[in-house]
């Protein structure tokens, strides 16, 4: 048992010896200094820089914010259904009214299946894909219901 806290005790002797002659002589950071420093408030200018200027390649927030393409920019709702005397044209502009609304509710679904599969990063493979391709479905069924509502509302007028 003593031999192993003698080699011990010679072990940490060895490692402070070598630890101190490794270190050196120690010198305060003054007596290095060369005089070619400045500090960072001497060389201020007072002029700001946009950080958008910088980089010519970079795109504004509102760029990248843009729905994708294919994708509605807004969804407000339909717009009412104006007094209409024939039951006919009454009855065609309520069901594409309604079919704007499905749509709608379709593209809501479809862009918050995506958020979260974005915000998890998963599912992968097929099941991504089957994500994306409901969404890019969902907002192209919104823009033909929505422009037949609108056509339809037109031939009203």
């Amino acid at each position: 048992m003593s031999s192993i806290r003698l080699f011990a005790a010679f072990t940490l002797v060895l490692l402070w010896v070598v630890s101190a002659q490794a270190q050196g002589p120690s010198r305060s950071l003054d007596s290095v200094d060369n005089a070619k420093s400045k500090s960072l408030d001497a060389v201020d200018t007072g002029e700001s820089v946009d950080p958008d200027a910088i980089d010519g390649d970079s795109e504004s927030l509102d760029a990248a914010e843009a729905p994708a393409q294919g994708q509605p920019a807004t969804m407000a709702p339909p717009a009412a259904l104006p007094e209409i005397d024939d039951a006919t044209a009454r009855a065609q502009a309520t069901s594409a009214r309604e079919a704007v609304l499905v749509a709608q509710q379709r593209v809501k679904q479809a862009d918050a299946a995506y958020s979260s599969m974005m915000g998890r990063d998963y599912p992968q493979g097929d099941a991504r894909a089957a994500i994306v391709q409901e969404r890019d479905a969902a907002a192209k069924a919104y823009q033909q219901a929505s422009a037949g509502y609108t056509a339809i509302l037109k031939q009203l007028q």
